[in-house]
């Protein structure tokens, strides 16, 4: 049995003749018998009745014809399932973000996203560099952002942004009218963190032990789930901690806080495009990649 069968089954039964079947299949009439008899040998039934009158479908063809037109209804969704899918229309997507990228890199090209490709519905799922990494691996979603990488040979990991990470506190702070900061002076006072897996806190111990500065050393006051957490907390007055230049941007603008220059350290890591390797990217996954390389290169 194939689809072509079942369509010339479809057709003969709905025209009532052979002839007429293989006029609306494009076919001999021979090669429309030779079909409707290989159905009929692997069924172990006869499906059609012919007599004067033209074909008629038997008790079994009836029960034929209804699954076959259920066949190749599915099918023809499919085919128009597949062509909206390939032509960006009525198309969800979920990707992956770090706390960072979901936060301050996505929401800069939803309104292009918006305007240019309105059939893409983007979902985003966010979680800790690490947690994002692991579910990447599990197949969950086709691409992420994250603030670090791993080596592991199943994914593929692309630079896309560089991120400063840079010391922060409030003018009530003591720190505050403070220009630049001994390194060793990071031990006095209360420090504010992000959690394990974050690639922030990962990015911020990988420059202090490079820095000759032990991160056990750090008076850790707590360690906060996000981004936004962290950056809270500083805005009530307490603690000091290093957060990503470009989510603090606006509030050292309007100075709520205060970025504080650390002597013999430079926090810098890679936001990066991580994908599975060897998978081809969904026509969708491509553009968002596109729009946010763009966005990246022109911020």
């Amino acid at each position: 049995m194939n689809l072509r069968q079942l369509e010339v089954f479809v057709a003969v039964v709905e025209t009532g003749s052979f002839s007429r079947g293989a006029q609306a299949t494009c076919l001999t009439q021979s090669t429309v018998s030779q079909h409707i008899a290989s159905l009929e040998e692997e069924a172990g039934l006869r499906l059609l009745d012919r007599n004067g009158r033209g074909v008629l479908p038997t008790q079994a063809g009836k029960v034929y014809l209804r699954h076959a037109r259920r066949v190749l209804a599915e099918c023809g969704a499919l085919q128009t399932a597949l062509a909206e899918f390939n032509g960006l229309q009525h198309v969800n997507l979920t990707l992956g973000a770090s706390n960072i990228p979901a936060n301050y890199l996505i929401p800069g090209v939803l309104p292009q996203l918006a305007d240019e490709y309105p059939g893409i519905r983007l979902s985003m799922q966010t979680g800790s560099s690490q947690t994002i990494v692991e579910r990447l691996s599990a197949d969950e979603f086709e691409l992420a952002l994250v603030g670090s990488r791993n080596h592991e040979r199943a994914l593929v990991f692309e630079p896309l942004a560089d991120d400063l990470l840079v010391l922060v506190v409030s003018p009530q702070h003591p720190w505050s009218q403070i220009k630049t900061l001994e390194l060793d002076a990071l031990r006095q006072s209360p420090m504010i963190l992000r959690e394990q897996g974050s690639g922030t806190g990962k990015a911020l111990n990988e420059s202090l032990r490079e820095a000759g500065f032990d991160p056990a050393q750090l008076q850790v006051a707590g360690q906060l789930g996000s981004n936004e957490a962290v950056r809270q907390t500083l805005l009530g007055g307490f603690g000091a901690a290093f957060l990503s230049e470009i989510s603090v941007r606006q509030e050292l603008l309007r100075g709520e806080l205060i970025s504080i220059r650390v002597e013999n350290l430079h926090v810098q890591r890679q936001l990066w495009l991580a994908t599975r390797s060897r998978r081809e990217l969904s026509p969708a996954a491509q553009v968002i990649v596109a729009l946010l390389k763009k966005h990246c290169a022109n911020p």
